[in-house]
């Protein structure tokens, strides 16, 4: 089956900023870069649903940002459907969509409908309001007339998950898009994304969580990264026959996993 992502080797360093008292003293010196990613190589096949497994500060955000051409890796290549980044970034951007649990490009005053007919213009879409009528139908919204300050978390929530399939895209980057989201509204999302997305259309998604259970529920493929370094790819069964425990919960096997760094 032929892959639609490829990452080989991914290294990315930050330079953090500098304090307030080293900026008035005009010190540049010692500022030690902080390594995000170090050597992440793996491949997907479309149509799975790809956890990306692993704590605050594990590297999963900024694996994100990179597959989708907003920050580039200091070292190793990203393939996206054949499309290689750093050099065929407008048509990676054309085949991707990414979602946050952020609400905060939206605009507020702004209503919902407003709000994605204005970033429709930006990708510069055809058949803009056929597509944004589609997803409203989709999602079953009637508060699309409203403005964005008034809706609540989950409302916002859909409404970044429609920015994200405006573009109708194959695959698919959730960063976290349920961490504040309650416990109904976020499984429902699951199962949308699940269902209508991934077993209707065939869309391909990467999702990140630090939540195992959250994971266990939605995913059937997973990625064990820890403080910027892959350790394992794997379905479950997989992953427990690494740990030589088949019937340990996937929490125990990322602690197995990651024991001792």
């Amino acid at each position: 089956m032929k892959h639609i992502l490829d990452v080989n080797r991914l290294t990315k360093d930050f330079i953090p900023p500098l304090s307030f008292s080293k900026l008035i003293k005009l010190d540049f010196k010692h500022r030690k870069p902080t390594r995000a990613l170090e050597d992440v190589s793996f491949s997907l096949e479309k149509g799975r649903i790809l956890g990306v497994l692993g704590p605050n500060g594990a590297g999963k955000t900024t694996l994100l940002k990179i597959i989708a051409t907003l920050i580039l890796p200091d070292k190793g290549s990203v393939v996206v459907n054949g499309h290689r980044l750093g050099i065929d970034d407008d048509k990676i951007k054309s085949f991707i969509g990414m979602v946050s649990s952020q609400e905060r490009s939206f605009y507020w005053r702004l209503t919902g409908r407003q709000n994605l007919e204005f970033f429709a213009l930006m990708y510069n879409l055809e058949n803009a309001k056929d597509k944004i009528e589609e997803l409203f139908n989709l999602f079953e919204i009637d508060y699309q007339n409203d403005r964005f300050d008034s809706y609540s978390t989950g409302m916002k929530q859909k409404f970044a998950l429609m920015r994200g399939l405006l573009n109708d895209p194959e695959l698919l980057l959730l960063d976290e898009p349920a961490r504040s989201l309650d416990y109904t509204t976020a499984l429902n999302l699951r199962n949308f994304i699940k269902e209508n997305l991934v077993r209707k259309k065939g869309k391909t998604v990467i999702f990140t969580t630090h939540n195992m259970d959250e994971a266990l529920d939605f995913c059937d493929l997973f990625i064990i990264l820890h403080k910027g370094r892959l350790y394992a790819i794997g379905t479950l069964d997989e992953l427990r026959k690494k740990v030589n425990n088949h019937t340990a919960p996937l929490g125990e096997v990322f602690v197995k996993l990651t024991e001792g760094f």
